[in-house]
């Protein structure tokens, strides 16, 4: 079983001394999750990081920016901005010694036009296809996430056409229970296991994605039946623990120990 612990943070030491103490690794999502960063003295937070992460041996991924990225805009601007974001991103992560780095898709499922979905897929899976070779020769792997999709075969189909080593699938099971049409857990694993890479799991009440420990007494998706399946998989995925602080990272760890 491969897990980590993800955080949003730009001090991660407490989250590396956790790590630390598990045995598991690390996601680092201060590069996504703060976009105004991308724009000023990221340099020498990754020197920062790079330190405290120097005889870690744990793994370590990277959360990509998210927030407005268009990996499909027809606007050729957008699309700039976009490729430029990620590009630095798998710089980032090429220089904290990363393997994984998190992207979205960004699908709109509120625009029910089938010419926007053919046109939509056709700019992923050429977009894809660009940042693939890029993270290939960073030695990376680009694992794209399901957020919005409202079935799995969005994901799936650009991964099948990208077709490449480089560019892999991240399952948020969370995101599955919240925003899935009428596929179930058990179908959208079923339809990305031979491309996944790298796994988000937290809990939520159902309406918003609350980032809840794993045992949360209120939340709608049962751990217990969904960690064995990740991890009976022929390549388990890194499973990277999604929540907001040390105390609910470290109790969904523990659980994880009592499942197991």
């Amino acid at each position: 079983m491969r897990l980590a612990i993800a955080t949003p943070r730009s001090d991660i030491a407490p989250y590396i001394a956790l790590a630390r103490d598990y045995g598991v690794g690390i996601e680092i999502q201060v590069y996504g999750y703060n976009p105004s960063l991308l724009d000023g003295d990221w340099s020498s937070l990754v020197a920062q990081h790079r330190r405290l992460l120097k005889g870690f041996e744990g793994e370590i991924a990277l959360h990509g920016a998210f927030y407005d990225m268009s990996s499909a805009s027809e606007d050729p601007k957008i699309l700039c901005i976009t490729r430029e974001r990620y590009l630095l991103n798998l710089r980032i992560a090429a220089e904290l010694g990363a393997r994984h780095v998190i992207f979205h898709a960004n699908y709109l499922p509120w625009i029910r036009d089938a010419r926007y979905l053919r046109q939509w897929m056709q700019r992923q899976v050429e977009f894809w296809t660009g940042m693939g070779a890029e993270a290939q020769r960073l030695g990376l792997i680009v694992a794209l996430e399901n957020m919005w999709e409202p079935r799995p075969d969005l994901i799936g189909h650009i991964l099948d056409q990208v077709d490449s080593p480089a560019v892999r699938a991240c399952l948020d099971v969370g995101h599955i229970y919240l925003y899935s049409d009428s596929a179930s857990f058990t179908e959208w694993l079923d339809r990305l296991k031979g491309l996944l890479v790298h796994c988000h799991v937290n809990n939520h009440r159902g309406v918003g994605d609350e980032h809840l420990p794993l045992d949360a007494p209120d939340g709608v998706v049962d751990y217990s039946l969904v960690l064995p399946l990740l991890w009976n998989l022929p390549v388990p995925p890194l499973i990277s623990l999604e929540m907001e602080s040390l105390e609910d990272l470290e109790r969904s760890l523990q659980f994880i120990k009592e499942v197991v």
